[in-house]
C-alpha cells in the first residue's frame, strides 16, 4: 500500500544503496518524508542517533554516546540498514573504514554510517533527485570551474 501511496518517494529512496522497505516504510510512515523537518541534523536529534557529550562540572568527562531520545525502531531499522549500507553504498563504505582506521569502535562507525545514511535519504527526498554517488566530486568541479 505504501509504494502506492508514495510511488515517487520510493522511487527516489530506493535509488541509495542500503535503504530497502522497511527503512522507506520508516521514513514515509513515521517521518512523514521529512516535511516536519528543515535540516538533516533535526531528523538525527528527532531520530535519537546523534552524539550527545556527558559532562558533569569541570572534573567529570565521560564518553560520548548517542541520545537516544527517539523511538528505539527507527534506531534499530537504521543501525541494520548501515551494515548494508556498508557494503553497497560507497561513500557509507568510506567513511566507515576511515572511522575504523582511525581506532573508533566498530559500532561507533556503524551509528556514524546510519547518521550518514538517514542525512542522505533526507537529501534525496527534499532535492527530489535520485541518489547520485558522486554528487560531492560534481559540486566541487563546477566550484572550480565557475
Amino acid at each position: 500500500m505504501l509504494r502506492e501511496k508514495y510511488v515517487e518517494e520510493y522511487k527516489l529512496l530506493s535509488s541509495i544503496p542500503g535503504v530497502g522497505l522497511k527503512l522507506t516504510g520508516v521514513i514515509l510512515g513515521k517521518l512523514n518524508g521529512f516535511a516536519n523537518f528543515d535540516r538533516g541534523k533535526d531528523v538525527t536529534s528527532f531520530v535519537g542517533i546523534c552524539p550527545s557529550i556527558y559532562q558533569s562540572g569541570t572534573s567529570v568527562n565521560g564518553r560520548g554516546k548517542i541520545s537516544k531520545k527517539g523511538n528505539g525502531y527507527m534506531r534499530t531499522i537504521l543501525y541494520l540498514c548501515s551494515l548494508s549500507a556498508c557494503k553497497y553504498n560507497k561513500s557509507c563504505a568510506e567513511l566507515y573504514e576511515r572511522l575504523v582506521a582511525k581506532g573508533k569502535p566498530k559500532k561507533v562507525a556503524l551509528i556514524a554510517v546510519a547518521n550518514k545514511l538517514i542525512r542522505q535519504a533526507f537529501g534525496v527526498l527534499k532535492s527530489g533527485k535520485p541518489y547520485d554517488p558522486d554528487h560531492a566530486k560534481n559540486l566541487t568541479l563546477v566550484a572550480k570551474n565557475a
